[in-house]
């Protein structure tokens, strides 16, 4: 009724037939007879292309629980009481031994040893490491509560179990730094690669990433500090809140606005100035009138209209929107390079590609990185990746790169694409047939 395989490159088939089953190889022949029970390690969090653990099983003996390659050699005695797969790192195990949990990989190497209530990931994810760089959180359970303990990818102890929370943040000076934001009897500090930088005194804190700053509140009174530990802003206002590249902070009926070091900014309380991806150019946001205008390094204003809404694109470029809503594309002389006639314009993600799209006919207009018109189609559909875009609806298709410009050997990309994502199997390749046939041919 059923036949799992666990490893697409190994001949192991676990068939099941009227409740039994029996692991037999490529010659049908049963294996793994010595065992009373052998069950493929299945992952937990989804985000690998295959479903179970690639280098070991789970074999079960005198009620116990082990590992087992699938050359049937044991990798770990039977000494467990429950064995799973790890969330995030497909090759380590979590596994229970005398009602306590730890982290084994997949060779038997301890990694952080049974000692707690509870293990889970950080869920720190990076390119192109994925989520091998990401830590445990361990647990244990007192009599005044849960416990939270910290270690880093490599299993070394950053934190003990004396917490009641921790949570790992990204640093914008320094995404690989560990940052824990962790709190000890309800008061929270901060951790970076061990050392503590904020000590446990606040009642919360909150990291803004775009200024690199830490936001703390300690008995309804806010302050700032950045990630070396310095104090920016003193525990003393009624509120602050990040806008822009600012702190707009309130103290009573004082209202100040104040740059990262902690400097009063001479503009008003209403008007917000927002980085752009270009350090010579910055928008300028008037609350009081809904406005938007484009300044210089200098924090000059170079636009001499308003607009209702501004983004930064390339080459000095800019979307925006006219108080008709109605949205165009203009340059720092503020000359139309894209008319203000569409419903809305946008950047297709990771990619220097513009769609304007007007809503009434779903008719899309597609520019390239030098503003130039490549592709006027309607209804349609946009697959993006790391190859090409492909643009296409019922009756069309059209395939471009990153810049815009378009790919004659775009369905061969497609192919290619689609063939990477299907079964590798070693000593074989694919053979592309036409677009919804393959076969595979020794090499």
């Amino acid at each position: 009724q059923e036949i799992v395989i666990p490893n697409e490159h190994r001949a192991v088939f676990i068939c099941l037939k009227d409740n039994n089953k029996k692991i037999i190889n490529e010659k049908k022949q049963e294996i793994f007879t010595k065992y009373n029970n052998v069950e493929p390690i299945e992952l937990t969090d989804g985000i690998k292309d295959y479903k179970y653990n690639q280098k070991v099983m789970i074999y079960e003996k005198d009620g116990k629980l082990g590992l087992i390659g699938f050359d049937e050699k044991i990798v770990t005695e039977a000494k467990y009481e429950e064995i799973s797969s790890f969330e995030y790192k497909d090759d380590e195990i979590y596994v229970k031994e005398k009602g306590k949990y730890g982290i084994i990989d997949s060779n038997g190497k301890q990694i952080i040893k049974n000692i707690y209530d509870s293990i889970k990931s950080d869920q720190y994810y990076s390119d192109p490491n994925g989520y091998n760089k990401s830590g445990y959180i361990v647990c244990n359970v007192t009599d005044d509560g849960y416990r939270y303990g910290y270690y880093d990818c490599d299993g070394q102890k950053v934190l003990d179990a004396e917490y009641n929370e921790i949570i790992r943040i990204t640093l914008a000076e320094n995404n690989s730094d560990i940052c824990l934001i962790a709190a000890k009897n309800g008061q929270y500090g901060v951790f970076i690669n061990g050392n503590k930088i904020i000590n446990t005194q606040y009642q919360s804190i909150s990291y803004d990433y775009t200024m690199g700053m830490f936001i703390v509140e300690r008995t309804g009174q806010y302050g700032a500090i950045n990630s070396k530990g310095a104090e920016v802003l003193k525990t003393e206002y009624t509120d602050i809140q990040v806008k822009g590249i600012y702190l707009y902070t309130k103290k009573g009926e004082e209202q100040k606005v104040i740059d990262k070091t902690g400097k009063a900014i001479e503009i008003p309380f209403t008007t917000i100035i927002s980085a752009t991806s270009n350090p010579d150019y910055y928008i300028k946001i008037d609350e009081s009138n809904e406005s938007y205008s484009i300044l210089n390094s200098n924090f000059e204003e170079i636009s001499k209209q308003k607009y209702k809404y501004l983004e930064y694109v390339n080459n000095n470029y800019f979307i925006a929107t006219d108080f008709n809503n109605k949205n165009g594309i203009i340059d720092l002389q503020e000359n139309k390079v894209i008319d203000f006639v569409y419903d809305t314009i946008q950047v297709i993600k990771d990619k220097k590609i513009i769609q304007a799209l007007n809503f009434e006919n779903n008719l899309s207009v597609f520019y390239n990185s030098k503003l130039e018109k490549i592709l006027e189609i309607s209804n349609v559909i946009i697959d993006s990746n790391s190859d090409y875009v492909k643009m296409f609806n019922d009756e069309e298709k059209y395939y471009f790169d990153e810049n815009g410009n378009e790919l004659k050997n775009g369905e061969e990309l497609e192919k290619k694409q689609n063939s990477k994502s299907m079964l590798d199997i070693d000593g074989f390749e694919f053979v592309v047939k036409d677009e919804i046939n393959y076969y595979i041919k020794k090499k």
